[in-house]
């Protein structure tokens, strides 16, 4: 399954109440139901598709019932009455963040608030070339809906980013020849030597002490 936004999405989540979740998923958040299992009305499974990105739902088996979806299968049947077991001793949704993306998240947002779905904050523009906005389902798995932007600057040494495409963090001088960052010590040499030396005039050591006080307010290596 594509996307022309992007990378396609499919992952399967097990929901508590499937009526609550089709609600949330469908009729707030725009999802398509595509395929249901055994009925469109009272499924247990589902597939749910949003720009070509799409989220299963299900609902957990009873135990008893794992013999004959497994056709006898020992070992399926061990692996699936261990995850249920599993599942009931966890708190769904923890630690899970799906990214779903839409064609223009601010224009999404509103008409999730026309919708009635709470949320807070408005949707922010991220360093990592997206702006994003994100919610809960009912079972508490994390969605963050969001959409590429176009950076201003380079989010490694500061630099304009001229005509940059939607997503991309950093400049020529900062990435390499396959466009991955390059390591600090490189960025910084040329800081130094291209920035602060060759265009400020600055002597090494001051130089190297401005480049060090520069890139640590640069959200690439902010934490480092």
């Amino acid at each position: 399954m594509s996307s022309p936004q992007g990378p396609a999405l499919s992952v399967h989540l097990t929901c508590s109440d499937m009526h609550k979740s089709l609600r949330f998923y469908r009729d707030q958040c725009g999802f398509t139901m595509k395929e249901s299992w055994p009925t469109e009305q009272e499924p247990q499974w589902a597939n749910l598709v949003l720009h070509g990105q799409s989220v299963m739902l299900g609902v957990a088996p009873p135990e008893e019932a794992l013999e004959g979806m497994c056709g006898g299968d020992a070992k399926a049947v061990a692996y699936w009455r261990d995850a249920l077991r599993a599942l009931e001793r966890n708190q769904r949704g923890v630690g899970v963040n799906l990214y779903v993306q839409v064609p223009d998240i601010d224009a999404y947002a509103a008409t999730l608030r026309d919708r009635g779905v709470a949320f807070e904050g408005e949707p922010k523009t991220q360093f990592y070339g997206i702006r994003e906005l994100g919610l809960d389902d009912p079972d508490g798995y994390r969605l963050t809906f969001h959409t590429p932007v176009a950076m201003i600057q380079c989010q490694s040494c500061g630099m304009p980013l001229a005509d940059a495409a939607p997503g991309r963090m950093y400049c020529g001088y900062c990435t390499d020849e396959q466009g991955r960052l390059r390591p600090y010590e490189q960025v910084f040499e040329g800081t130094v030597s291209g920035y602060f030396m060759g265009m400020q005039k600055m002597s090494r050591p001051d130089a190297e002490k401005a480049a060090r006080e520069h890139l640590a307010k640069m959200p690439a290596w902010s934490a480092r």
